[in-house]
């Protein structure tokens, strides 16, 4: 009678399980629906939700993902293709690489960012393409700039580095007293400000260059080192003759980093000389960057004065993070 009533036992539950589990796969089945659905949402915020939910189930919805990939799907189509950076399959590659062909820059920018992510070093030759294309919308080649960093595909250092300085012309200056004056805007004409729209693209260029540069491997015929010549290629785009505040910046941060990652004396050396030039420059935040390098970078013994000459310079600098980065002022105080 007791053996009658154990197996009686063990079929409910084992029936109570099933049905559970018949009722979790049948409510996540739903679930996922609804998030495809989402996918297609003209609200970026619903359709944001829907790609964090949906990114641990990308290979059960693969498929799904794959039709919505395809042209026609409006921004379903790059939150798709975005998704397929977690797919391993070929056939989710292969459709990432036709859209870097793409003529919406969103589509782009998803599908290099989808392939760096999936480490697909083979793409890297058309994302350096779109990096270097002057035609691309900019946020294209932001994307493919910070695919490329990710890549760390050595062999586009060249291209990082004629991005890192390409800084555009900026307009004539104001003509003086005396010379003949441009012809005045019409009435009703707005006349818009020069602003430099490369900034970004240079600044992820710089960072890209010391990735690279520490990446790239050494020529076999024993030449300069592409350590070195990023190390050159970073202490021009650091010049204040040349360039912008902000990319001045990110040169001297993109310098600690090459010196950090390639650990070699001549790269530290070429680096912490142009950080020393940089620690008098007249915007505080390329110091700070300039004195940060100086204190984290060893120094050669024939830069030790100049560096200790610069950090206690430092210490007397009217700004406080300059002071807070050469070590006197602590953080708050």
């Amino acid at each position: 009678m007791n053996v009658n009533r154990t197996w009686t036992l063990l079929i409910v539950a084992v029936a109570v399980i099933g049905g559970v589990y018949a009722i979790t796969v049948w409510q996540r089945s739903r679930e996922t629906r609804r998030l495809l659905d989402d996918l297609r949402s003209p609200d970026h915020a619903v359709a944001a939700e829907a790609m964090t939910s949906l990114r641990d189930r990308v290979r059960a919805v693969r498929e799904q993902l794959m039709e919505m990939a395809t042209p026609g799907q409006g921004p379903a189509r790059w939150r798709s293709l975005t998704l397929l950076g977690e797919a391993g399959d070929a056939a989710s590659r292969d459709a990432l690489m036709a859209a870097l062909q793409a003529d919406d820059p969103a589509v782009q920018a998803a599908a290099a960012t989808a392939l760096a992510q999936r480490n697909v070093r083979g793409a890297a030759d058309r994302i350096a393409m779109l990096a270097s294309a002057e035609e691309a919308p900019m946020s294209v080649r932001v994307a493919a700039v910070r695919a490329l960093q990710h890549l760390r595909t050595g062999t586009h250092l060249a291209e990082m580095s004629r991005l890192a300085t390409d800084r555009p012309p900026p307009p004539p200056p104001e003509p003086e007293e005396g010379e003949e004056e441009a012809e005045p805007a019409e009435a009703g004409e707005v006349v818009e400000e020069w602003s430099d729209e490369t900034v970004e693209l240079r600044i992820e260029a710089v960072r890209a260059v010391a990735i690279l540069g520490a990446s790239a491997k050494a020529d076999a015929s024993g030449g300069r080192s592409p350590a070195l010549n990023a190390a050159d290629i970073l202490a021009e785009a650091s010049s204040p003759r040349e360039h912008d505040d902000e990319v001045r910046q990110a040169a001297c941060y993109a310098l600690i980093d090459l010196a950090q990652m390639q650990m070699d004396d001549e790269v530290e050396a070429s680096a912490i000389h142009a950080l020393l030039r940089a620690a008098g420059d007249e915007v505080g935040d390329v110091r700070i960057a300039a004195i940060h390098g100086l204190k984290l970078i060893p120094t050669p013994a024939e830069q030790a004065e100049a560096v200790d000459r610069a950090l206690e310079d430092a210490l007397g600098d009217d700004h406080y993070w300059v002071r807070v980065a050469a070590g006197e002022e602590p953080i708050g105080g």
